[in-house]
């Protein structure tokens, strides 16, 4: 076979693949929005706590709750009606107790940590800024969302915990598997 036949053979055979895989990929994007509306409506009419105050992540089969709420014991149970729910694999509950009582002033302070944080993640371009959730509540920032490997997940722990204003960082990145 001389060099343009096979040229032709492998564009050809890339031109097929590649609305297969696109496919795939819009399935799972598909498959991954339904199991997430799916699990928030649950959580709307059967948790035990503030629904919109939870960070809802789904990916493959594994849902991720995440965000700072008043009582853990209602953290809990929630995730144990997600994780009876059909198409959810596995929870990764990152619903933590909120640390201690916080004034509208820290509040501020809290909102205002947060966007420099999500601001200088996306500017370290560390790659994976985009799918992680920051949440703070004083001073406390806990961080959600999928990414590829463990150094990915120490990174921006590291990254973050650099940030003046940080008291603790709750690293909560899930690690795909």
């Amino acid at each position: 076979m001389t060099r343009t036949p096979r040229i032709i053979a492998a564009a050809a055979a890339t031109a097929l693949l590649l609305p297969a895989l696109a496919f795939g990929q819009v399935e799972e994007a598909i498959d991954n929005a339904a199991l997430q509306t799916k699990v928030k409506t649950k959580l709307m009419t059967e948790a035990p706590i503030k629904a919109t105050a939870v960070n809802l992540e789904t990916e493959n089969g594994v849902v991720q709750l995440g965000g700072f709420v008043d009582d853990e014991m209602k953290g809990k149970k929630a995730a144990e009606i997600v994780a009876g729910m059909d198409g959810v694999r596995k929870v990764d509950n990152q619903l933590h107790a909120k640390p201690g009582d916080r004034d509208a002033g820290q509040a501020v302070e809290d909102g205002l940590l947060t966007t420099k944080v999500k601001a200088g993640l996306a500017e370290a371009d560390l790659g994976m800024a985009a799918g992680i959730n920051i949440d703070t509540y004083n001073g406390v920032v806990l961080l959600t969302g999928f990414v590829d490997t463990e150094e990915a997940k120490n990174l921006a722990e590291k990254y973050v915990a650099e940030h003046d204003g940080v008291q603790r960082v709750i690293n909560g990145i899930y690690v795909r598997d």
